[in-house]
């Protein structure tokens, strides 16, 4: 692991994890793959990516994952989103599935194309959000 950052170190599974779900995106329109993981309080970790249909609709990679938390009864502790793009951070509407479905204090973690890792509290994307 040398040449690791701390970031890399500590979210390596769930970015390994993310960027394996992004190669099953299928971005037709736009041509940008996002891989999502979401670990969840039991440890189990949910996978999505972005899914582009003909119109307007699209399932984004965040709620692709989602789906699994809600059959497991459970909440997302830790959330990586991963693209080939520079700068990110998870869309309004993902920002509201995502308070819906994981802690206030989960951590968003994003890593771009140049693999570099931002991380974020849920409650510091969206600071005035209603409280759950």
């Amino acid at each position: 692991m040398t040449g690791m950052n701390k970031h890399q170190i500590i979210y390596a599974d769930l970015l390994t994890k993310a960027w394996e779900a992004r190669e099953l995106a299928y971005p037709w329109k736009s041509g940008t793959k996002v891989g999502c993981a979401i670990e969840t309080q039991m440890g189990k970790v949910a996978v999505g990516w972005n899914i582009e249909g003909l119109w307007m609709t699209s399932i984004h990679a965040e709620v692709c994952a989602i789906k699994e938390l809600v059959g497991w009864n459970t909440r997302g502790v830790r959330v990586a989103i991963v693209s080939e793009t520079n700068h990110f951070t998870p869309c309004g509407a993902c920002l509201d599935w995502l308070f819906q479905f994981c802690t206030l204090d989960a951590e968003i973690i994003i890593q771009n194309k140049e693999r570099e890792i931002t991380v974020y509290k849920l409650s510091e994307l969206c600071p005035h959000y209603p409280s759950q």
